[in-house]
This record gives C-alpha cells, structure tokens and sequence, in this order.
C-alpha cells in the first residue's frame, strides 16, 4: 500500500518499475535469491532444433532454454540452469563467457576429448554437483563456481 509516494515499508520512496526480465535476482541480508514462480516460469523457453547431440538445456541470460517441454518438470535440470544464471550475474556475462571458453579450450587440450573438458568446466562442475541441492542457491556464496578452478577434476 503506497501513500503519497511512499511505499508501506517505510519513509522510503517506492522502488522504480523494473522489467521482471531484470529481476531475476533479488538480493536480501547478503544473499541473492532467484525468483520463483510465474517469474521463473516465464524465463523457460522451449526451442527443440537448438541443441547438439545429448544436450537438453541452457542457461542463457536471462532465459532457461529446454530441448522439449516434458524438462520444464526436471527440477534437477532447471536447478542446474538456474545456478548457471547466478553465475552469469556474478561475472557480469561477459566474463563468465570468456572464462568459460577458456577453460573449455584449455581442458579440450588437456583430455583430448571434449565431452570430459566439458565436464569439467568449473562452472559445470560446480552445477553438476549440486543441481539436486534445491537450496543450494539459497545458501550459495557469491563466486561460488571459481573454486572448481582448482579441486580435482572430475571422472567423466
């Protein structure tokens, strides 16, 4: 309930409207929480003809991108999209693009196979890992996946 332009949290002035595209991640008390519901449902799209091989999704800023519609019910799949935004966000995009290409050349070098290399970006490691932790992003601490850097790597 507004009055008089200020908001009914206080004397402070009502927040400016904001697309929910850019929303996606509210910060509170030092802990970024994504969104949930018709918010989270609208950033999933279903493109069939986008994807390579065994690939099924993408996080792709701000979207969710599924291979067919039955994934929208993967909450492991979309928990694992999700923490990829939170690192997208983290790394303002363009970083996260370019570390992540790095690390996958430097990895494809190093196994001479690219599915392993994949495997082990710190990024999707860090996903992999944790995709069925549903809190995980509740609880996760910002720059979480940089840490994957330097763990061992996986066996895939």
């Amino acid at each position: 309930m507004e009055i008089r332009g200020m908001s009914a949290r206080g004397n402070r002035p009502p927040r400016p409207f904001i697309p929910h595209l850019l929303l996606l991640i509210e910060y509170r008390k030092d802990k970024a929480i994504y969104l949930q519901g018709d918010v989270l449902e609208q950033m999933i799209l279903v493109i069939r003809h986008f994807f390579y091989r065994s690939y099924v999704g993408l996080g792709l800023w701000p979207f969710i991108i599924l291979r067919n519609k039955a994934l929208k019910q993967d909450k492991a799949l979309i928990n694992h999209e999700r923490i990829h935004l939170r690192q997208q966000a983290e790394l303002f995009l363009v970083f996260f693009y370019l570390l992540y290409l790095a690390e996958w050349l430097v990895k494809s070098l190093y196994y001479l196979d690219f599915y392993r290399a994949y495997r082990n970006i710190s990024f999707e490691r860090e996903a992999y890992l944790e995709e069925k932790n549903l809190n995980y992003l509740r609880d996760r601490k910002p720059y979480q996946g940089l840490k994957y850097i330097i763990v061992n790597p996986m066996d895939h």
